[in-house]
């Protein structure tokens, strides 16, 4: 059900609805609401919306209204989205913890709001920027929170947490003749690197020191897999590497992260009624389809939900 959060007020009439949430970036939630129903008037911007999701109530806000013959059509984005209203000091952290990023992140904000974060990432990176767009800071790019630390984002109301595994390891199988009702497997190397060149700039830090430019070529380990080498060039911008040996540690541990010597291997399935053991964002379940012969665990990185089904 997809509810008026002001009254808790019911959307009975709304129809053709949708959540989808991508891992670390899209929470929408859209749906279509007949102009014969009185409540249709209050579906304005910045109306806050209360729905049921794949893992409990959401709050979603409304940012886009479009009117149609006979309906509307309204766009609601989690309300994690509203940071891109706010902005942060200058943030400087050298060698901090996740916690730490997101604690002085809390801090930084300008204004008073309802916002609560916490990581668990004890990976530690050196950050700085400068007064910015609060989103910006915290999920945009590779300088950012998001980009520096990792992790997955896991959004609940005004929680916001920044976790090295948002889900866990779950029982729950989807099989054939069970509860999938269709199934799209997909692998593809348009996004393989087997070969890196690893370039970054360090500024002088004297008044007159010249800048200067280091280069490094690193072969991913799984370069033999294949039978091509899939070649390619990254600038890397970051407070920790400066010098030839910092930009090789960061290029070998990016191999190990990124998993971009790997193939692109995703499957698409949908899901007839519950699964046997709930489910939530970032979880690994089993999947298992006896004429394709797949039998495997995948983790969840995208999803799509009816509240009013």
């Amino acid at each position: 059900m997809i509810y008026l959060t002001e009254g808790n007020i019911p959307l009975n009439a709304a129809y053709d609805d949708n959540i989808t949430q991508e891992a670390n970036s899209t929470y929408q939630l859209t749906f279509k609401f007949p102009t014969n129903n009185i409540l249709w008037q209050r579906l304005r911007e910045e109306t806050f919306l209360t729905a049921d999701d794949l893992h409990g109530e959401q709050d979603f806000v409304i940012f886009e209204v479009e009117r149609q013959h006979g309906y509307i059509q309204v766009y609601a984005n989690q309300v994690m989205t509203l940071l891109n209203h706010y902005v942060v000091n200058p943030i400087n952290l050298d060698r901090a913890t996740g916690s730490t990023a997101l604690s002085r992140f809390a801090g930084s904000i300008t204004r008073d709001n309802p916002f609560s974060f916490f990581s668990d990432i004890d990976d530690r990176h050196t950050f700085n920027t400068d007064t910015k767009n609060a989103m910006e800071v915290l999920t945009k790019d590779k300088h950012s929170i998001l980009g520096q630390w990792g992790g997955d984002l896991v959004r609940h109301g005004y929680q916001v947490r920044l976790l090295k595994n948002g889900g866990s390891e779950n029982e729950s199988l989807f099989m054939y003749k069970k509860n999938l009702s269709s199934y799209q497997h997909k692998t593809s190397t348009k996004s393989l690197k087997t070969r890196i060149t690893f370039k970054t700039t360090v500024k002088g830090e004297g008044e007159k020191a010249p800048d200067r430019t280091f280069a490094v070529t690193i072969d991913s380990p799984l370069i033999n897999k294949y039978s091509q080498i899939y070649e390619d060039v990254i600038e890397v911008n970051d407070e920790d590497v400066k010098d030839e040996a910092s930009l090789r540690k960061y290029g070998e541990q990016y191999f190990k992260t990124s998993l971009c010597d790997m193939m692109e291997d995703s499957l698409e399935l949908e899901v007839v009624g519950q699964s046997d053991v709930p489910v939530q964002m970032y979880d690994i379940v089993s999947l298992f389809h006896e004429v394709y012969n797949l039998d495997v665990r995948k983790k969840i990185t995208k999803y799509t939900y009816s509240p009013m089904a």
